[in-house]
């Protein structure tokens, strides 16, 4: 297995994160960024999104990063990540859909304008983030964790544009139960830890 990422990106970190808990060795090969090697036509023949990250498994190639967490958690996780009940699938899935939804375009988005790589409005992106730190608060205030009563590939999604928030312009001391939460995924052992 190959990932194509760079150290930079919170999706390439979450693909990270779960190989790491599950012990799945990888190539890792690092894409220049700022030499906007994503973009050039070598890659987006790989990924026509021209993002990072993309694996290559057996041949294939695969992009996304939610894409990415269901392989390794199917492949190599059983029933504990990503669990193959139809229920269960769904309780996690909506997680997936948080993480690429209100928190990508809310926390990521509004951390890209504040590193000046992103344009836009700051405060749009910023009210989307909050709107997800609201969805993850209702459910962390009585759940350890996003779904099914244990870690899965839900709270994988969701980590890493969270942690960042800050960056964003988004503090997180408003959000105690989502605070308590990271540091509950930080202690989790293999979790990599995010600079």
């Amino acid at each position: 297995m190959k990932l194509y990422m760079t150290e930079s990106s919170g999706n390439a970190y979450k693909v990270r994160v779960l190989a790491s808990l599950l012990k799945v060795p990888y190539d890792s090969v690092e894409v220049d960024w700022d030499g906007k090697e994503h973009k050039s036509p070598a890659f987006t023949k790989m990924n026509p999104r021209g993002q990072v990250p993309v694996m290559e498994i057996d041949g294939k190639v695969v992009w996304d990063s939610t894409a990415h967490l269901i392989y390794l958690a199917r492949k190599h996780g059983g029933e504990k990540w990503f669990p193959s009940d139809p229920l269960a699938m769904a309780e996690v899935a909506q997680w997936l859909a948080l993480a690429q939804n209100e928190i990508f375009f809310g926390l990521q988005w509004a951390r890209g304008v504040k590193k000046g790589f992103r344009g836009g409005s700051v405060e749009e992106y910023q009210g989307y983030g909050r709107k997800g730190l609201d969805v993850l608060t209702w459910r962390l205030k009585d759940n350890e964790w996003l779904a099914l009563g244990r870690p899965t590939i839900a709270d994988i999604a969701c980590y890493p544009y969270v942690k960042r928030s800050p960056e964003a312009g988004v503090p997180l001391d408003p959000y105690p139960a989502v605070k308590a939460w990271l540091v509950r995924c930080e202690a989790l052992p293999g979790w990599v830890k995010l600079d």
